[in-house]
């Protein structure tokens, strides 16, 4: 079996302590989400497919009626996460937003809904640097070492973020408003 990042984004979590499907979702929507997320859809899977080529283990361990799973690595996932951390490899970068797809293409529209268009942008990152001094810091705090790190670097990208979008809104209006609107 090939590992995937989204692999490694499993036997990390598990390297971490966090033992089940359920949690390893959780523990990614407080954590890595805005910069790897994960659904229930991709974590099930892909614990099964780690299981079957023996980087990890599970467990029956039922609550009540529910089934539950938990799982551990093995020495062959531990070795494996260890190796894909220590890579040199340099990772391939893929930065897809949809909000910048659209400010690519924004010459299609008339200026003032380009406008509205940023306005939107700077919103939404203002919003999501909420959410990670709200959410995500907090946790991260708890944790501390390069989790907190991590963090910070998404609260500041979104800060930063949110700045751009105020100044290229800025522009945008001063260029409209000389435009006699």
């Amino acid at each position: 079996m090939r590992l995937k990042p989204s692999s490694y984004l499993i036997l990390g979590m598990l390297e971490r302590g966090v033992e089940t499907g359920y949690a390893i979702k959780r523990t990614v929507d407080l954590s890595t989400r805005f910069f790897w997320s994960a659904s229930l859809a991709q974590v099930y899977p892909e614990l099964a497919a780690l299981e079957e080529s023996g980087y990890v283990l599970s467990a029956d361990e039922p609550q009540g009626a529910r089934p539950r799973k938990v799982y551990q690595l093995t020495d062959k996932g531990r070795a494996a996460h260890s190796e894909w951390l220590r890579s040199e490899r340099t990772p391939h970068l893929e930065f897809r937003d949809e909000g910048i797809l659209r400010l690519f293409f924004a010459d299609a529209m008339e200026p003032g809904e380009a406008l509205e268009l940023v306005k939107r942008l700077r919103s939404r990152a203002e919003e999501i640097g909420r959410d990670f001094r709200a959410e995500i810091l907090p946790v991260a705090q708890s944790v501390g070492g390069f989790p907190l790190i991590a963090a910070r670097e998404g609260a500041d990208y979104f800060a930063w973020r949110a700045s751009w979008f105020r100044k290229l809104e800025t522009e945008l209006a001063d260029e409209l408003g000389g435009r006699g609107r």
